[in-house]
């Protein structure tokens, strides 16, 4: 199985800022205006030489090189956060359809989307607040696709947790953090490194209050936690690559890229 890298995330990023992709245009003739510039395109996810990303609410796949440009859902619904399976044969994604945000699996070259979850949104949110059923990754084996929800909140805030469901159907199970926004898994599975808060959609720049998110990594062997050094500001949207942990902070006053490499000893934090 190839996982995505972390180098080639940060080239489908900078690709989307600066690659004329053909989106939605796929034939023109000698007469036929040039394409627009590209549009807003968002959530990448890589595989090898590709790149799933949303596109005006639908899934889309391209090359890298921003080639072989398909459209793969096409649904009046929101369909967001595509997320290739470990072998590349499956996205996950989020969609919108009969008025529900839930979980699907779609295949990569194109096919029906089967629907994972089932449980309905349990709160009408503004969009700062997120999505239901936000799709996150795979567990490392490709049997079951993680997911954050609030289905088991009291509220209509950010008291949201992750859940795994398998591809083959059933019900969901939390991935047994208390409360949780996005992570993601080490490469073997064991590890999880997440945010307890979610705010992902509350733009506060340098924001130091309560809501300032920091990171833990959850060992789902031993139910210990480990908090990643912090400070009073955001760290927020973390990636599990190798034996780094890479998470976007502002604690220098802009939005940036920063790592961590986990002590081999994880110490367990009181909260």
């Amino acid at each position: 199985m190839k996982r995505r890298s972390f180098a080639s995330s940060l080239l489908a990023a900078a690709l989307f800022a600066t690659a004329p992709l053909a989106a939605p245009v796929f034939a023109q003739d000698d007469a036929a205006p040039a394409p627009e510039p590209t549009k807003l395109l968002r959530y990448p996810d890589v595989f090898e030489n590709q790149v799933a990303f949303c596109y005006a609410g639908d899934i889309w796949k391209s090359d890298l090189d921003g080639k072989n440009v398909v459209r793969l859902t096409a649904h009046a619904g929101q369909e967001v956060f595509p997320k290739f399976s470990p072998d590349g044969k499956w996205i996950a994604f989020t969609g919108q359809y009969d008025g529900d945000d839930q979980v699907y699996v779609i295949p990569s070259t194109g096919g029906e989307p089967r629907q994972l979850t089932y449980y309905p949104t349990p709160f009408a949110a503004a969009p700062r607040r997120g999505v239901e059923a936000q799709t996150l990754g795979w567990t490392p084996d490709g049997k079951q696709v993680m997911f954050r929800s609030k289905r088991d909140s009291n509220s209509v805030d950010s008291l949201t947790n992750i859940y795994l469901v398998s591809v083959d159907g059933g019900l969901p199970t939390k991935i047994g953090t208390p409360v949780a926004g996005a992570g993601d898994l080490s490469p073997d599975g064991k590890r999880l490194v997440y945010s307890p808060l979610y705010r992902d959609f509350r733009h506060w720049k340098r924001y130091e209050g309560g809501w300032a998110q920091y990171l833990l990594i959850f060992n789902r062997e031993t139910n210990e936690f480990a908090e990643i050094p912090t400070t009073p500001r955001t760290d927020r949207d973390p990636m599990w690559v190798g034996d780094r942990v890479y998470f976007v902070s502002d604690r220098d006053g802009t939005l940036n890229l920063y790592k961590y490499v986990p002590e081999v000893v994880e110490k367990p934090v009181q909260k």
